[in-house]
């Protein structure tokens, strides 16, 4: 018997690798019966040490990230799931809020879409999903695009004959 983690964070950017993330995590629990849960980050910009951000700013922020989670949930709640928590939170560090969202929640798998981009630009700019990997405390699953390569192999009915 196999076991599956009977909690799914999967971490909402907006973009259409999240988009693919969700569905995947929303098929997982389907199939599993785990519970669902949703994040979305907003990154705070650095600001000066010891000024904190505006809050015309930080509200703007919470307003964006309440929009995008509030349709997040509306579709998925149309498809069969009623996510266990959505919210919007707000970091420094996209990552770390990430993670430490999936502890605080208990998540036992963690599902994040991958950026593309060159390897230059993820070396500038950084690839949260890399970090995610690193970092959290739980699995990760990183969900690529269909323009991915991907490599896959179907398994035989019989286990005698190899078909590739």
């Amino acid at each position: 018997m196999v076991s599956f983690p009977t909690h799914v964070l999967v971490a909402d950017d907006g973009s259409p690798e999240s988009d693919r993330a969700v569905d995947t995590a929303a098929q997982l629990v389907r199939a599993t019966g785990s519970s669902l849960s949703l994040v979305h980050v907003k990154a705070l910009s650095p600001t000066v040490v010891g000024v904190p951000a505006a809050p015309a700013h930080v509200e703007r922020l919470r307003e964006q990230g309440r929009v995008l989670v509030g349709r997040r949930v509306a579709e998925l709640s149309a498809g069969g799931i009623e996510p266990e928590h959505a919210e919007v939170r707000l970091g420094r560090r996209i990552e770390a809020a990430v993670t430490d969202t999936a502890m605080e929640w208990g998540a036992g798998l963690l599902v994040v879409g991958a950026r593309g981009g060159n390897p230059g630009q993820r070396y500038i700019l950084g690839d949260v999903s890399v970090h995610l990997v690193r970092e959290a405390r739980c699995s990760v699953l990183v969900v690529h695009t269909e323009d991915y390569r991907s490599i896959s192999r179907t398994l035989p009915e019989n286990p005698d004959q190899d078909h590739r």
